[in-house]
């Protein structure tokens, strides 16, 4: 930016390539089959800054176990969960919620043992890396619109109304209850990305 302000380099002469991903880090994943025993599973990956909405994430997490789901969350993180520790055991959720410090390189197998993932941040400009990653692991994604452009509602993933808690939580419990839906949008998703977002395609 200060290149193009400063006229050293010419404005029109630059191309913005959006990131893309690495398709075969996320084979195994996409292939796996999730175990029927025991709770379902909810993920989420990534740093728990504000803007990321894990306080709404939360919320909507308390609205899914007091609709009875068996259900867990599982947070993949190399972020301190220290700032919603209170915000969780004031909802009840604490208990139910695992947070595993992990880096990237045990992302695509964690992916693979998740039913649901999550993407509860609003604002984005581009699109999240996660919800990348999401996709290409063919993972059945609940999102808020604003941060998830590239995703059609009911074809490749699940969106809600920014800041829509209830929605959000009513597009999980939907996921748990059809199965057959999750399946169709996590395998749609993971064929979208294998189209538009390979980092070859996008160069």
């Amino acid at each position: 930016d200060k290149l193009v302000k400063s006229g050293t380099v010419d404005e029109d002469g630059i191309t913005v390539v959006s990131g893309g991903v690495e398709l075969d880090l996320f084979d195994e994943a996409s292939g796996a089959t999730r175990r029927r025993n025991g709770p379902r599973r909810l993920i989420f990956t990534g740093n728990l800054a504000a803007y990321q909405g894990i306080d709404l994430l939360l919320e909507a997490f308390g609205r899914v176990r007091a609709a009875g789901k068996d259900v867990r969350l599982r947070i993949v993180t190399e972020s301190s969960f220290e700032p919603y520790e209170q915000k969780a055991r004031e909802l009840g959720v604490r208990d139910f919620i695992e947070v595993m410090s992990a880096g990237f390189e045990r992302v695509p197998a964690l992916l693979a043992e998740a039913d649901i993932a999550v993407n509860p941040r609003i604002e984005c400009e581009g699109v999240p890396i996660k919800l990348l990653n999401y996709m290409a692991a063919s993972k059945p994604v609940v999102s808020f619109e604003s941060s998830a452009t590239l995703v059609r509602h009911g074809e490749t993933g699940w969106l809600a109304r920014d800041g829509d808690v209830d929605a959000f939580a009513q597009g999980v419990l939907r996921l748990l209850d059809e199965p057959g839906l999750a399946v169709r949008l996590g395998r749609s998703a993971r064929g979208y990305v294998e189209v538009h977002h390979t980092w070859a395609m996008m160069a």
